[in-house]
């Protein structure tokens, strides 16, 4: 299959959630987050490449000690729908006795997140949340765990911006957007 080009990929979607809508939602997770650890050192495992951005808007807004880390797993491999999860990188840091929190761009069926925070606990983590910028509303079976803290709910289209890529493509837009009929 060919991949589609990319402005046509932005020329064919709506936007779900503006910039505004958005930072709303990283401001009330940020809230969430810190009202959750205080002032408890945290470590912030960020979920490679779909979590760069909302991590990094989250991260400037938590008043805690943060250590940061990351680990890339995925399940799509710049397709539009999930196979087998992918464990590229581990965490480099050690996990054990410390309070990991997992950002990640989306929580669709929970499987990438079920396996890190698996991974986590493994490692001794003290404790292991998972904060997310966007969950999808469907019907489909998901994981038994739910993220602790979620921005904001969508619809269940293909989504992208805000981290997250439609064939390895905007993923650095500030709006959500929803990919339609090419």
């Amino acid at each position: 299959m060919t991949e589609p080009d990319p402005r046509n990929l932005l020329k064919h979607s709506t936007v779900l959630a503006d910039r505004q809508q958005v930072m709303a939602a990283i401001d009330r997770m940020a809230v969430a987050v810190n009202d959750h650890y205080g002032d408890r050192e945290i470590t912030l495992l960020i979920v490679m490449t779909g979590a760069v951005m909302p991590a990094a808007w989250l991260a400037e807004r938590l008043n805690m000690p943060v250590v940061m880390d990351f680990v890339h797993a995925t399940r799509y491999a710049g397709q539009t729908e999930g196979g087998e999860i992918e464990f590229r990188v581990p965490p480099r840091l050690n996990l054990e006795g410390h309070d990991v929190l997992i950002i990640d761009d989306i929580y669709d069926i929970g499987l990438t997140l079920e396996m890190i925070e698996k991974y986590c606990v493994s490692r001794g983590a003290r404790s292991v949340k998972s904060a997310v910028l966007v969950r999808k509303v469907h019907d489909r079976k998901t994981t038994d765990k739910a993220p602790e803290f979620i921005g904001m709910e969508v619809e269940d289209k293909y989504i992208f911006g805000c981290g997250m890529d439609a064939y390895e493509h905007w993923r650095h837009l500030d709006q959500i957007h929803a990919l339609e009929e090419l």
